[in-house]
């Protein structure tokens, strides 16, 4: 018997972590119905719900929260994504059933009141599945649980996932990863740009502002592949060369605050944490403030650079957000004076900035800045680092 041996142009251990996708096939001649969980070494947890041997949701690994906030917010563009208003329909509901987790809650309450289709609602699933395998696939080590549970009523409307496709295609997936060059790189981490000058003599100025603005470590590639509806296979292999270079970097980023489960900004005995925004804009101080009273902080707004110190230091606040550039001053020398005084040592200040160099922010955390973010900003982005940089204190 003849043949031909496949050729692999990366260890063939690599190309065998699909072996883990096998299971699916059992599970289905099994009719099973309950939770696969994946787990990691690091912590990280992937869960699979099943109904009738059919993958009908996924949930868990690094972003929860992020895969599901960017698979809703492009499929539902005129639907109230802001933090308040997830967790008020959250906490409207109630858990009918064991797969009945906040996301899968929140989408099945638009799927019933048709803000969102059948269609729709099986996009968004089969794509958090397909990153969930991705990962669970990258992942070297890996070990797996099943739990059975009951088969869902029929009344509550399961929509299975068509594993026709997706099994194939997370296989391809991570072969041209590998062809690629990319196994290190996880798509979970986040993009920043380190040495902009070289990056500047070679894209457009246009270009150029687009990615200073983009890639300031706040959203992992996949955040930015669905941002821009590109693929993020090809889009990680465009910021490849400058990543070899060094011109860019690739970190982690935190997830996004969670609904449910997760710490509230305060415990009932404690005082309110406050937020102060220094910027001349009225508007970027009142979007601000909406953003972060709904989330349970007390905000203070100081629109005038001049009374910035004064105003700061009778209010003490526990965050400072703070534009660099304003009229009659600017961030720098705030920053500058806050941390010589022993009350802000320690306070996290975030720089706010709309220009595109990555001088400002070097110049900025070397006179003591926490964090840097690029306007315009996501509700949840300054949520996010809010509770980066006030996560609460161990008990």
């Amino acid at each position: 018997m003849s043949g031909r041996s496949a050729q692999y142009s990366k260890p063939i251990a690599n190309y065998l972590r699909v072996k883990k996708l096998q299971i699916f096939p059992v599970l289905k001649r099994l009719d099973f119905s309950g939770k696969l969980t994946w787990s990691a070494p690091a912590g990280h947890q992937w869960t699979l719900f099943f109904n009738r041997g059919q993958v009908v949701y996924g949930h868990g690994g690094v972003h929860p929260m992020r895969q599901w906030y960017r698979q809703a917010q492009a499929r539902l563009p005129d639907t109230d994504l802001s933090y308040r208003a997830l967790q008020k329909s959250f906490a409207a509901g109630s858990t009918a059933n064991w797969l009945d987790g906040w996301d899968y809650h929140l989408l099945h309450n638009w799927l019933d009141q048709g803000q969102l289709s059948p269609q729709a609602l099986r996009e968004i699933s089969t794509n958090i599945v397909a990153d969930i395998l991705f990962d669970v696939v990258q992942t070297r080590e890996t070990q797996y649980q099943l739990a059975r549970r009951p088969v869902l009523d029929p009344s509550h409307r399961p929509i299975a996932i068509d594993e026709t496709d997706l099994l194939p295609s997370v296989t391809e997936r991570w072969e041209a990863w590998l062809e690629g060059g990319l196994e290190a790189y996880s798509p979970n981490l986040a993009p920043v740009i380190q040495h902009p000058e070289p990056i500047r003599a070679q894209v457009s100025p246009g270009v150029y502002t687009s990615l200073m603005q983009l890639l300031d470590g706040q959203r992992s590639l996949r955040d930015l592949a669905v941002k821009l509806g590109q693929d993020v296979l090809n889009l990680t292999q465009a910021l490849q060369p400058y990543v070899q270079a060094g011109w860019i970097s690739l970190v982690e980023v935190a997830d996004f605050p969670a609904l449910n489960g997760g710490e509230p900004p305060i415990a009932a005995h404690q005082r309110p944490l406050k937020i102060a925004c220094v910027d001349d804009s009225p508007m970027v101080c009142k979007a601000m403030g909406q953003v972060i009273r709904a989330a349970g902080y007390d905000f203070l707004p100081i629109t005038e650079g001049t009374k910035a110190i004064p105003t700061l230091l009778a209010q003490k606040p526990d965050l400072v957000f703070l534009d660099l550039v304003m009229p009659d001053t600017n961030g720098y020398e705030i920053c500058s004076s806050l941390r010589k005084m022993s009350r802000f040592q320690t306070v996290p200040i975030v720089i706010l900035s709309g220009n595109d160099g990555l001088v400002d922010q070097v110049r900025a955390r070397l006179l003591g800045a926490t964090d840097f973010l690029s306007k315009p900003m996501e509700p949840i982005v300054i949520l996010s680092v809010i509770r980066k940089h006030l996560a609460p204190a161990p008990t």
